[in-house]
């Protein structure tokens, strides 16, 4: 099973070194449309599989993330603030390369005529007509394979090399065992693990290197063999070196990370941290010390930091959140706390954040968290109906998203939609959808039209709940006021639309007041005098936790 395992993996890296140039050339930049080089225009590969220079990745970078150029998702920058380097381009490029040199040599070469001794490459063309066509096929996939295999080796260093980064970064603990004599036990300990574990990968690592060594010259070899005899014997010791090689590989993705040495190394720096704040902190982290966590399950095929950031994966409460701990705050503040929602099979995240003191709970998307985020249920953090406060960030052409917080009346069909518009529990939300209309522009009782998520045009009912107007509304005419519409045509059917009040009415009237704008409404009154009202977008919207 692990050889047939082997055997697809390689004939699937095959397949990649086939294909690459199916998406343009592989030696550009597929954003600066340069050629990638070995120092400062490195391929590298972002989680989403596409290959971006390493100049390029850094001006795509923006608070801590990168957004790729071809599929647009977003990506975390790691730890290293770098991406992995895509050593399959690289070898694929040296390749080019090589054939490139190869053929320029030969085209260069004098005829044999023109004096004695005929240059390298000519011999080696002469030489090579030893051999049948189906064996030069058969040697140019062995050679193939080799390529390969060098470059699962150069990914395992690479990925071994991270991993021995973090355990380093991970062992600085003399300046917190000085201060914390209750943990100088612990922290001795655990720094010895972690030179253990620095010995193991460093002996793996220097392996890979000898195998890579081997799997060059094999390269070489096959490069050179001149008759059927000498094809069939290094054959053999293809298969001999590559399956070394590929071995190697697996016992490194098979036992790196160490679950119990990170798990007792992340514990403890966790526990001195927390005991330079407060001496409790610290006795609870020493009680949980020794609690052996289980291995987490990981794809086969994952990496090594991939695993990595598998065992490290955060925990966080809503009781956490609320009151803030250390921990929290920093998982709040490097953007890795999510909620999770599942409905009709479908699970989606959304981002927790804390902006001016506030948590806000961001609408739910689609897109995966970064590994290693600490998640919660949202029906943990998101009470099931007001009253609560939720908020829109509106945006137009010329300004950037400003925030607009609605405090939402308890006891109503509408500000129970509004609330689930604005999480997107039930699927869809405000985000992306236009203000529609502005009633009684720069007169008094001004107000603004929003919330067609269906048609985005108005035109829409937008009823997400039924019996909308069925609720204990107050009646209100002042600037501020969150209030449901409905159709001036009474056939059509009920309106889940909203209007937000900017100016006072004269006569204070007004019905289906739902709730009312807290923050932000000078936002609102701007986006009013905007000279074309359906290029206010809503860019964002959730709730205030």
């Amino acid at each position: 099973m692990e050889a047939a395992g082997r055997d697809g993996r390689m004939a699937g890296q095959r397949q990649v070194m086939k294909n690459m140039n199916t998406g343009g050339s592989p030696e550009e930049c597929p954003v600066c449309l340069t050629g990638y080089d070995g120092t400062v225009q490195r391929p590298r590969t972002l989680p989403c599989g596409h290959t971006v220079c390493t100049l390029c990745i850094d001006q795509l970078e923006e608070h801590g993330r990168v957004a790729c150029p071809e599929c647009r998702v977003s990506h975390a920058v790691p730890e290293g603030e770098q991406f992995p380097v895509n050593y399959s381009v690289e070898a694929f490029i040296r390749m080019l390369r090589d054939a490139e040199e190869a053929a320029a040599a030969a085209a260069a070469s004098p005829p044999p005529s023109a004096g004695e001794g005929a240059p390298s490459g000519a011999a080696g063309k002469k030489e090579a007509a030893g051999l049948s066509k189906k064996m030069r096929s058969f040697l140019q996939e062995q050679e193939a394979t080799v390529v390969a295999a060098i470059t699962a080796c150069r990914e395992a260093q690479s990925q071994l090399d991270q991993y021995q980064t973090t355990l380093a970064g991970w062992g600085k603990q003399q300046q917190l065992e000085d201060r914390l004599l209750g943990l100088v036990d612990q922290s001795r300990s655990a720094r010895e693990l972690l030179q253990q574990e620095e010995s193991r990968v460093a002996a793996k690592e220097e392996e890979l290197k000898k195998e890579e060594q081997g799997l060059q010259a094999m390269l070489e070899t096959l490069r050179t063999l001149a008759t059927e005899q000498e094809a069939g014997a290094a054959v053999s010791e293809v298969f001999r070196w590559t399956g070394e090689a590929e071995q190697a590989v697996e016992e490194c993705r098979e036992g790196f990370p160490d679950a119990s040495t990170v798990t007792t190394a992340r514990k403890v720096r966790e526990a001195s941290s927390a005991a330079l704040e407060a001496v409790q902190a610290v006795q609870a982290a020493l009680e949980t010390l020794a609690a052996e966590e289980p291995r987490p399950q990981a794809d086969p095929d994952s990496t090594i930091m991939d695993r990595l950031h598998l065992i490290c994966t955060w925990s966080v409460t809503a009781e956490d959140l609320r009151s803030l701990t250390q921990p929290a705050r920093r998982l709040l503040e490097a953007g890795r706390v999510f909620a999770v929602h599942q409905a009709e099979g479908q699970r989606r995240h959304a981002r927790i954040s804390l902006e001016a003191g506030q948590l806000c709970l961001h609408a739910l998307k689609d897109h995966p968290p970064p590994l290693g985020a600490a998640t919660l249920q949202v029906s943990e953090v998101v009470p099931p109906s007001p009253p609560c406060t939720v908020f829109l960030d509106l945006s137009w052409p010329g300004s950037a998203p400003r925030r607009v917080q609605i405090r939402l009346s308890p006891d109503t069909p509408r500000g129970r939609q509004l609330l689930l518009l604005c999480t997107g529990q039930r699927g869809p939300s405000y985000i992306n959808t236009r203000l529609h209309g502005v009633e009684r522009k720069a007169e008094a009782g001004e107000f603004v039209k929003g919330g067609n998520y269906e048609s985005n045009d108005g035109e829409g009912s937008s009823v997400l709940l039924p019996g909308l107007d069925e609720g204990e509304y107050r009646k209100s005419g002042r600037a501020g006021d969150v209030f449901g519409l409905g159709w001036t045509d009474p056939t059509r059917s009920e309106c889940g639309n909203f209007g937000i009040r900017t100016r006072d009415r004269k006569d204070g009237g007004g019905s289906l007041v739902f709730g009312e704008v807290v923050d932000g409404l000078h936002v609102v009154a701007e986006a009013a005098q905007h000279r074309a009202i359906k290029e206010v977008t809503v860019a964002d919207c959730g709730v205030v936790l």
